[in-house]
C-alpha cells in the first residue's frame, strides 16, 4: 500500500512541478515581449542602430526584477489556483483504489484520511515552494531592479530591504504568501475530492470559488476577500499582515468541507 501510495503521489509531484515552472515560463516569455523582441524585424526604417544594439536595448529594458515577476503571473494569475492544488488530485486515486481494497488495515480509517489530506496539503506546499524558488532563482541570474519600493507587502522587513535585498525579499514572498497559498487551496482541493467523484469537478469548483471570492473583493473593496491581491503580493498597496486576511475565511470554508467530506467517504465505505 505504501509503495502504491509513493508512485501516485510522486507522478502528480513530477507534473505539478513541470506545470508551475513551465506556466511561469511561458507566461513571462509572452507578457515580458521577450519572444517579440528575438524574433522582430530589425530592419524596419523607424529603428536606429545595428540589430545587436537594438536587441541589447530592449531585452535590457525587460530584464529587471519587477517585469520578470509580473510578466510571469501575468497569465497564470486566471487559473493560478488550480497549479497550488494539482498535487492533490492524486488523492482520488487513493480514494477510489487504497480506500476501497484496503479500508479493513485502517485502525482508523478517519484518522488515516485525515492524515492522508495532511500529507496532501504539505506536499503540493512543498511543490509550490519549490517551484517558485527555482524560477526566481534562476531568473535573478539575469535580471537587476529598478525601483526602490515594491509595496505593501515589504512593510514588515527592514526599511530599504527591497533595495539591498530584491531577490530575498521574493524569496520571503514565496516561503509566506505562496506558501500559505498553497496550504489553503490544496486543503480546499482535498475536502472538494472527498465530497465529488470526477477530478474537472474540483478543478471548476476551485476555479469558481476563487473568482466568487476575488468579485467580492472587488465589489465589496475589503481586504478580507481580495485574493487576487495576495497572489500578487509583489504589487499591492496592503501591508504584510492585511495581505494574508483572504485566507482567512478560505481556511475556515476549507476545513468545514473537509469535515463533511471525511464524514461522507467514511460512511459511503462503511455501508
Amino acid at each position: 500500500m505504501l509503495s502504491s501510495k509513493f508512485k501516485i503521489r510522486s507522478r502528480y509531484m513530477l507534473l505539478a512541478l513541470f506545470f508551475l515552472i513551465g506556466g511561469l515560463t511561458g507566461s513571462w516569455l509572452f507578457a515580458s515581449n521577450f519572444l517579440e523582441i528575438m524574433t522582430m524585424d530589425y530592419n524596419a526604417p523607424d529603428l536606429v542602430g545595428t540589430k545587436e544594439e537594438i536587441r541589447h536595448n530592449f531585452l535590457e529594458q525587460i530584464s529587471t526584477w519587477e517585469t520578470f515577476i509580473d510578466s510571469s503571473m501575468f497569465y497564470l494569475i486566471n487559473f493560478i489556483p488550480v497549479l497550488f492544488m494539482l498535487p492533490t488530485l492524486g488523492f482520488f486515486a487513493e480514494k477510489r483504489s487504497l480506500y476501497m481494497l484496503g479500508r479493513h488495515r485502517y485502525p482508523s480509517f478517519r484518522k488515516a484520511i485525515y492524515k492522508d489530506v495532511m500529507q496532501y496539503v504539505l506536499l503540493s506546499a512543498m511543490i509550490v515552494v519549490v517551484s517558485f524558488l527555482i524560477f526566481y532563482s534562476i531568473g535573478g541570474l539575469f535580471v537587476y531592479r529598478s525601483i526602490d519600493d515594491i509595496g505593501g507587502f515589504a512593510s514588515i522587513l527592514p526599511e530599504n530591504f527591497y533595495m539591498n535585498h530584491p531577490y530575498l525579499f521574493f524569496v520571503f514572498m514565496v516561503c509566506t504568501i505562496y506558501l500559505s497559498l498553497a496550504i489553503v487551496f490544496s486543503l480546499l482541493s482535498c475536502a472538494l475530492i472527498l465530497l465529488t467523484d470526477r477530478e474537472y469537478k474540483v478543478i471548476l469548483l476551485i476555479l469558481f470559488i476563487y473568482f466568487l471570492y476575488g468579485k467580492l473583493g472587488v465589489y465589496t473593496e475589503s481586504a478580507w476577500f481580495d485574493i487576487f491581491t495576495s497572489f500578487t503580493a509583489f504589487n499591492t498597496l496592503y501591508s504584510t499582515g492585511e495581505t494574508f486576511k483572504p485566507l482567512v475565511i478560505l481556511l475556515i470554508i476549507s476545513f468545514i468541507l473537509l469535515v463533511a467530506g471525511v464524514n461522507k467517504t467514511v460512511k459511503n465505505i462503511e455501508e
